[in-house]
This record gives C-alpha cells, structure tokens and sequence, in this order.
C-alpha cells in the first residue's frame, strides 16, 4: 500500500458528505415540526422565570425605598417629639412655621419668656 491509495481514499471519504447533511437537517426540521408546542412551550416558561425574576428585584428595590420612606418619617417624628418635650414651638408648626407664628404673635414669645423665668 502506498502514498497513492490512502489519498485516494480520503478524497473519496470527504466528498460525499452532502447527501448525509441534507438527511440530518431534514431530521431535525421534522423534529422541530413534532415537537413544536414543547418547544414554544419551554421557551414560555424560560421567559416566565426571567419576568419573574425582573419584577422580584423590581419589588426588593421599591420595598428598600419604601423601608427608607418610613425611617426617615420616623426620625423627624422622633426629633418633632423632643421639641415639644422641651417646650420649643418647632414640635408644633414646624421650623418654617415656628418662624412665622413668632413673627405673627411676638407677644406669646415674650409670654413664654417670662413664664420660662419665673
């Protein structure tokens, strides 16, 4: 055996590959048409764990606000609650509002004063 028949039969071998790849992708096109509705159906449930998944992280940053929300309430409440324990008019009306009603009624302040010394 020489040189010239194991090159004769590799040109041969590689040279009838056509016929065997028309056959497998009509295998595979037939597969595809049979099963249709399982496929569609596993791509629905893939995409269903992505939109899932989407709106869970969706909620975890909305309830992470929410929870911010709440404490930051919390706090002012807490800090318009020491106001009112010591007497100091921001607890009532605010700090914007505690300015205006001393402009408006600036004989209470002296009042006050007064009462504070005594």
């Amino acid at each position: 055996m020489g040189l010239s028949t194991f090159r004769g039969m590799s040109a041969r071998a590689s040279s009838g590959g056509g016929l065997g790849g028309l056959l497998g992708l009509l295998l595979l096109i037939g597969i595809i048409i049979k099963f249709i509705w399982w496929i569609l159906g596993a791509a629905a449930l893939v995409a269903l764990f992505f939109l899932g998944r989407a709106i869970l992280r969706w909620y975890d940053k909305r309830a992470a606000a929410h929870a911010r929300y709440w404490d930051g309430l919390a706090a002012r409440a807490d800090q318009q609650h020491n106001w009112v324990l010591q007497g100091d008019d921001r607890g009532v009306y605010g700090a914007e509002g505690a300015e205006l009603m001393h402009y408006l009624y600036p004989a209470l302040d002296q009042v006050r004063r007064n009462i504070k010394r005594c």
